[in-house]
């Protein structure tokens, strides 16, 4: 597929959502009021996201061209992926609306080639030389053009599966991660929630548990699937990023084939050193990664402490 088709994903995917990002005209937290222009923001910071990533990437990275030229080339397409992402997270709002854990992959896919056109784009690539996916703690990288299908071990993705899967509360619900697109522990009780506080459900990564018992189970993981892309296009950006630092060549071929480093630590800064982490209720959606999961998931304005 030549590069025509992305602006034309791009607008299908703005289309899709539009303003109807937080159309649930539910009344924000008592104490907080929504910011103007919520809408235009979900879409400003994903479009945004993608252009940044996109060109400075491409900057770093990339050899074809001048500087200047590399940068126009990864912002445009790094901004197309943003707005296929965006319409990614727009559909996980579907789970909570409809009540069915399927639309999750819907979301999960859509959300993935946002990210891989982005990803493409930090490496100066066509917009779909590559098209990657990352199933719970394995990443499946498919070429288009030739068809090659690679897959990869997430190495910490895999050993926060395992800590989960591991603890007495703790029950992977099978069927309905197969529906979800994502690996679904759930668990009696607000303090059955692992790593953290009592809460009604928490994204680790690229795993999600949800309490059983939530009244409002699918809003909550409709929520953490939100975050589960938050951390898949950060982790994409910080290897594409740190693609200069990587070890040579002869050492890349015999690691890299089986291993795809899957750090946390652009998604850590992000969520704890810019955002301040997770702030207690009602200010919680003061920290925009929270705001931007809860007004996609419930479709409705997120409000924020004065």
């Amino acid at each position: 597929m030549s590069f025509r088709i992305v602006p034309r994903l791009a607008s299908l995917a703005l289309l899709l959502a539009g303003c109807a990002t937080t159309s649930n005209q539910v009344p924000p937290r008592q104490g907080t009021s929504a910011p103007a222009g919520q809408d235009a923001r979900l879409a400003i910071y994903n479009v945004t996201l993608g252009a940044v990533l996109g060109g400075v990437g491409a900057v770093i990275n990339g050899e074809d061209g001048s500087r200047l030229r590399r940068l126009a080339r990864g912002s445009s397409r790094g901004a197309a992926g943003g707005a296929v992402a965006y319409g990614g997270k727009w559909v996980a709002g579907e789970i909570s609306r409809r009540e069915n854990l399927a639309w999750g992959w819907p979301a999960r896919l859509t959300h993935d080639l946002g990210s891989s056109i982005i990803e493409n784009a930090t490496h100066d690539r066509p917009p779909l030389d590559r098209v990657a996916t990352h199933l719970g703690f394995v990443r499946v990288d498919v070429r288009p053009t030739s068809g090659s299908v690679r897959a990869r071990l997430l190495p910490v993705n895999a050993l926060v599966f395992g800590l989960i899967l591991a603890q007495r509360d703790s029950e992977l619900a099978l069927g309905r991660s197969l529906l979800f697109g994502a690996p679904l522990f759930s668990g009696d009780g607000r303090e059955s929630v692992p790593f953290g506080g009592a809460s009604n459900g928490r994204a680790i990564l690229g795993s999600v548990f949800v309490r059983r018992d939530d009244d409002e189970f699918y809003d909550t993981a409709a929520h953490e699937l939100v975050h589960v892309m938050q951390h898949h296009e950060l982790t994409r950006a910080e290897t594409s990023l740190r693609a200069p630092l990587d070890p040579s060549p002869a050492v890349e071929s015999g690691l890299e084939r089986w291993v795809y480093l899957d750090s946390p630590l652009l998604m850590g800064l992000a969520y704890y050193a810019v955002e301040g982490g997770d702030i207690d209720a009602p200010c919680k959606y003061d920290n925009w990664l929270e705001r931007e999961a809860e007004a996609f998931a419930s479709r409705r304005p997120v409000g924020v402490c004065p």
